[in-house]
Formats: C-alpha cells, structure tokens, sequence
C-alpha cells in the first residue's frame, strides 16, 4: 500500500507493517529461499538440543519463599494481589476496576531485593505492565518511542522489593539509535539480576530477535507474551511452555491492560534471581550481528510453536487503513479529524468553561460583599488571587478535551499513520515523518513533545524536529487565544484559533526547511517505521493520563500562576495613588511604569502597554498572559461589575477602544511563536544542548516581532 502521494510504501514483513520511502527499497536484500531454509550452524542446533531437555520450570520450587519466619499464612495469602473479573483468579475484586487493586505494592518486606529490567520492542506493552504492577503513570502509546528515558518503580512481591527499570523500547542492541545506545549502555553498566523481556505475542519472530541479543548478557531473563488477549481473539495460540524448553529461558502470557498473567509472570523472576541461565552455552555460539543466521535460529525454535487460524490476522487492520491512508481520501480525513478535535475543544469546552467561570465569579461576589474591610487586602483575594488564578483555570475543560482527543488517536494506531501519510511533505521541508509525531504532541504540551524526539534516529532530522517543535502551539497558549478570539471574534472562535495553530504549523515547516539547509550539515538516514495494529483506546488510560495532566495543570495553577498572579498584582497596585475623585489608574503604579517604558518596542504591532506586560510576564508560563491581562483590565473596572470572569476580560479588551481586530490576531501570532516557557528551554538544553536552547529563545523572540509587525502593518492597509 502507498501513502497518498505515493511515498512511502507500506510492506508486510514477518508478520510487521513497515513503512520506507521507494528511493530506499533498493538497499533491502531477498534471500531467494525461505528463511526456514537459512541453515542454522550445527554447533548451535546440537547446544539448543541439549539445553531444550532441560525444562525452564525446574527452578519453579523457588517460587513464593518467604525467609521471614514471622510472616504468619494469613499474612502470606493476604499478600496475594486480588485481580478482576478479566483474570482467572477471580479473587475478592470488589471495585470491578479491571486491574490489581493492590498494585502489590503494600507487602510485607522480608529484607531481600531484585533488580528487574524491562526491556522489548517498542509499542509491547512494556510501560502497561509497569504502569500497572508498581502504580506508575508513565505515559503510554500505541505507536513507538513512548519512552523516551529509563523509569523506575518499586513493589513487594512475595516478600522481595523489586525495582522495576522501563528502558525505552528498542528493536535491537547494535548501537544504531539512541534508544539502541541507551539500552545496550545501561544492561553493561549497571548490575542487573533479571531481564524481563516484554514481548508482543502477534510479532514473536521480530520480537524474538532481540531476545537472542539480550541472552548475551548472561543475565537470567524471563519473557512476558504480552497482548496475549489478541492472539486468543484470532483463534491463534503458542505453546510457551515448549518455547521455554527451547530458548532456555521461562514465557508467561499476559495481558497488561488488565493484569492478567502478571503475579505468575513475577514469580517466575523472583525464582530467576540468581540462577546460572540455560541458554547461556547455545547463545555464545550465535552471531547476533548476523541477522539471517539469527532469524534462522528463531525460524527453527518457532516451528509448531504458533498456531494460526485459518482466518489470518491484521484484517480489520488492512480494511482501516485501506480508507485512511487512501490515496483521495488520506489527507481530507486526517484535515478533518483534526479539525473536529479543535471543534470539540472549543465547542464542548466552552459549556463546562461557563460553569467554573460562574463558580469563581460567585466566589469574588461572596469576598467583596463579606465583612472584610475595604483596601488593599480584600482588593488582593479578589483581584490577585481569585481574578488573576480564576481567570487561568477557567480553561481547564478545554485544555482536558485537546488531551483526550490527543490520546485516543495515540492509543488507536492513528498516529503513526499520520507519520506516514505526512512523511513525503515533511521530507520536502527537510524532516523525517517521524517528526509529526512529536509535534503532534507538542499540541498538548512541548516538553514531553521535545522529549519524544529521541525516537528518530537522525541527529540531523531530530535536531530540526527540537529547533521548531515549540511553534506548534501548546495548551498553555490556549487560555490567551480563548480570551483574544472571545473578544474579537466572539462568532468565529475556532475559525481563528485553528488559523493560529495553521500559521504555527507553516512557519515551523519553513524553518526547518531553512535550518536543515543551512544551520544542521548532517547526512540524512533511512526511513523506516512501524505501523502497530489499529486497538480500541483504553479508556481507562485516557482518563488516566487526561488526569494526570489535570493534575499537573491544578498543582501549576496553585503554585507558579498563583505566585506570579500575586507579584503582579502588588506590582499593579502599589504605589496606590487615587486621583480626586478617588478613583485609581493601574497605569501609575510600579508595573504601569515598565509597561509604559516597554510600549515603544510593541508599537509596530497595535498593542496597549497592559498586553506587553502580559507577554513579558509570560516569559516563564503562557498561562501567566491571561493572569496578567485579567488584573490589569479586571482592576480597572467597577467594583458593581458582576459579569464573568472570561466574559469580562474580553468585554474590558472590547471597551477599551486602544485595540482592534487586527492588533488582537497579531497579538496571538506573537503569544504562539515567542519564547517557550522555562521549562521547554530547559528540556531543549538538555536534549540538544545549551546551545541550541539559547538559539531557540534569540530567535523565536525575533520572529514573533516580525511577524506580528508585518501582518498589524499589512492587514492596517487594508
């Protein structure tokens, strides 16, 4: 299948969906014969021969010790975790909540400790099973390079602690990307007492490779089918008690996204600790450098392992992307899709917005009419507090609506699909179409965007990719554009919005088309990605990373936008001097004066001295701009006003006659390009460099000038 304009080209290899670009299929060798036809070196046949004779489940009487003589039976049974209706221990689930209820993660420690790497394939189900047996929230994703960085976790388990590693999913240990580096490092440097090998069971020849990889270390493995639930579904199965036999080294299967298989997976790792591996003769004598001569030996192991049904797999797989990725329809659906996730952001949003609007609208009605004394105090919980942090979190439900629609596409298999359809634009501006992924990312937020980058392996393509990747706009940016648009264009709120997120995608395309000309002189590497099989989102994931990012948004309200919301009230209010009628101007105070000193530099773009303010004090969070312009143009209206928080910023921005349309939308094309907020320079220095990071602030800060300059002066004209 072709991508719809033609490239890349979506094969089917060992049972995988790839993708390549057509100039690169020249470089893929085939072997006249069958893999099963590849002879596998006799030395390694007659190793495996005498290592399968020794069953992977003698070591299972290990299993369940408890040296802690204290530890009374009742204790030891209390300790078992209590699974769900999903999982065949049907054990006093109660909450029905399709995951252990206990996390194992509350035990009675007997003194001993293992260390557990997980390590697999990207997008196995790796960080699922972390996620749910040490109560993690690591993000997770249907489409490769998630993790981004090794995560650690800590559990009891029939007595032992175990500390859980997710390293980043990787496809190999030879060094080729950063994830391959970062794997392959952290197993020879660091002492390691099992491997727990995450495998998907619908991909077992391609998982298995890195298992053979993996036994060189010498370290005792064990190997979790994961996604095990799939291969059922089809009417498939695999005998992994052979398998055991044969790769010397026990499998369990197991279903992350319900727990399932997970307190026998963890038995068998205690009973490995410590324990000389099996496979340890057979896997010195196999060249794992040598592709063919490994995928033979997995051929061979494989053999009367998997059984398929006669109905195949991958069909509704093959059916979905038969319209998605077509030719015609490609690009018109994924326009589309996005589309309705704007809509939906604002539309829906906007309902729920109304209600925490009216919450804190009451809130300040009920301190101005208390029995608080008048001054400066009362003016501060107001104004300061309940204006400037109110006047923020009244986003919340839209931000949340981008971070659903975001996830479900991630977890469905949409995204890298997207990557696919997009590959043959992004490589006209100098990307790779693994670039998207990350910037489609960078909607909800540009750290974690910035971060997912380490999974394109071109330094030159991922350097680039981090260069641009704060111009697509983030949730933080929304708040301001709500307000601006709400204002100015009260009928065509996503109309405009959408237009802003457009012009932030256009500029980065250019950019990175110029920098990966002129600024980054690297050779560029081949493309290849895996598309992963189309799966219904789990909604109990999307709510819980939707959640975590209200969290996240919730504990930022009350620390950075609170304190800052407060200094820039005490700013905008002292020295407080009231004319003779009593009345006081925000412009005589301490932050009129910087604003009134900074105005000439924002001129060319239409702004008031209060919007430059806010630009300055959203240097170190864009959400503080909507604080900032809520004191200022909130402190100046009477105290009768009873209108709304958002309703009366943007009435006050209307009032003000110093502002028109045009100055508004120059005003969100400078809020979406200037200066990232501290957090994105830093995870910029870290990923690229200091360097770089400095770069991105000089230039993002002259472009959103210019910019905002040239369209207030052109659109003036007209």
């Amino acid at each position: 299948m072709k991508a719809p304009l033609m490239d890349p080209v979506e094969y089917e290899i060992m049972g995988t969906t790839i993708t390549l670009r057509r100039s690169e299929t020249k470089f893929i060798e085939i072997s006249p014969d069958p893999v099963e036809k590849i002879s596998c070196p006799s030395n390694i046949q007659t190793a495996a021969q005498e290592e399968g004779e020794i069953p992977a489940t003698t070591i299972e009487n290990k299993t369940g010790d408890i040296t802690d003589q204290n530890v009374t039976q009742e204790e030891v049974d209390a300790a078992t975790p209590n699974f769900c209706k999903f999982c065949p221990e049907q054990k006093d689930c109660e909450k029905k909540k399709g995951y252990v209820l206990s996390n194992l993660r509350f035990r009675k420690w007997n003194g001993e400790e293992i260390k557990v790497a997980l390590v697999g394939n990207p997008n196995c189900g790796k960080t699922t099973l972390f996620n749910h047996i040490s109560g993690g929230h690591e993000k997770e994703g249907n489409y490769c390079g998630v993790t981004v960085d090794s995560k650690e976790g800590t559990f009891i388990h029939n007595g032992y602690k175990v500390k859980l590693i997710d390293l980043p999913g990787t496809y190999s240990l030879a060094s080729y990307s950063p994830e391959e580096r970062y794997v392959e490092d952290y197993l020879n440097n660091n002492k390691i007492d099992v491997i727990l090998n995450v495998l998907d069971s619908n991909n077992l020849e391609r998982n298995l490779f890195l298992t053979l990889q993996a036994q060189k270390s010498g370290v005792p493995m064990v190997g979790a089918l994961n996604m095990y639930d799939e291969v059922e579904k089809r009417g498939d199965s695999i005998n992994h008690e052979e398998l055991s036999k044969r790769l010397g080294m026990p499998f369990v299967p197991t279903v992350s996204n319900y727990g399932k298989g997970l307190k026998e997976l963890f038995d068998k790792v205690i009973a490995s600790k410590g324990t000389s591996p099996s496979f340890k003769k057979r896997s010195a004598l196999i060249d794992t450098s040598n592709t063919g001569e490994c995928y033979a030996y997995i051929n061979q192991a494989l053999e009367g392992i998997y059984t398929k049904s006669k109905d195949g797999k991958g069909k509704i797989t093959s059916w979905i992307d038969s319209i998605v990725t077509n030719r015609w329809l490609g690009f018109i659906i994924f326009c589309l899709l996005i589309f309705i996730i704007f809509l939906l952001t604002f539309k829906v949003g906007n309902y729920f917005m109304d209600w925490i609007d009216a919450l804190f609208g009451w809130l300040g009605d009920l301190v101005r009419d208390s029995s608080l004394p008048d001054g400066w105090f009362k003016d501060l919980i107001c104004d300061g507090i309940i204006g400037g942090v109110g006047g923020v979190i009244i986003f919340l439900p839209n931000i949340l609506i981008l971070y659903i629609c975001i996830s479900i596409l991630e977890d469905s298999g949409y995204m890298a699909r997207a990557a696919f359809i997009l590959d043959r634009i992004m490589r006209v501006f100098g990307l790779h179409g693994k670039s998207f992924i990350p910037m489609i990312c960078g909607f909800g937020c540009n750290v974690p965007a910035i971060m997912s980058t380490r999974s394109i392996e071109n330094r030159k393509n991922r350097l680039v990719t981090i260069l641009v990747a704060s111009l697509f706009s983030c949730s933080a940016r929304l708040p301001v554009y709500n307000v601006i648009s709400g204002a100015f264009f009260p009928d065509h709120i996503t109309l405009v919005v959408f237009s802003v997120y457009i012009v932030g995608i256009v500029l980065a395309l250019v950019l990175a088309k110029i920098f990966s000309l002129f600024l980054v002189k690297e050779k560029e590497m081949n493309y290849l990605m895996e598309l992963p099989e189309y799966r219904w989102p789990s909604i109990l994931n999307v709510l819980k990373h939707t959640w975590e990012r209200a969290k996240q948004y919730l504990k930022k309200m009350g620390t950075v936008i609170l304190l800052a919301s407060i200094i820039i009230w005490v700013l905008s209010y002292f020295p407080h001097k009231e004319d003779e009628e009593g009345n006081f101007k925000s412009e005589d105070s301490c932050l009129g004066y910087i604003g009134r000193f900074i105005e000439p530099i924002f001129k060319p773009q239409g702004f008031t001295w209060q919007m430059d303010v806010g630009l300055l004090a959203g240097l170190g969070a864009k959400e503080v701009v909507v604080s900032t312009l809520n004191i200022l143009y909130g402190g100046d209206e009477e105290e009768d006003d009873e209108d709304a928080l958002a309703s009366s910023l943007s009435e006050s921005l209307r009032k003000t006659g110093e502002v028109n349309g045009k100055a508004a939308y120059a005003y969100m094309l400078f809020t979406l390009i200037y200066f990232p907020c501290v957090a994105t320079i830093a995870v910029i220095g870290h990923e690229a460099g200091w360097k770089w990071a400095g770069f991105v602030m000089i230039y993002t800060c002259v472009l959103a000038w210019i910019v905002s300059a040239l369209f207030y002066g052109i659109a003036s004209i007209f």
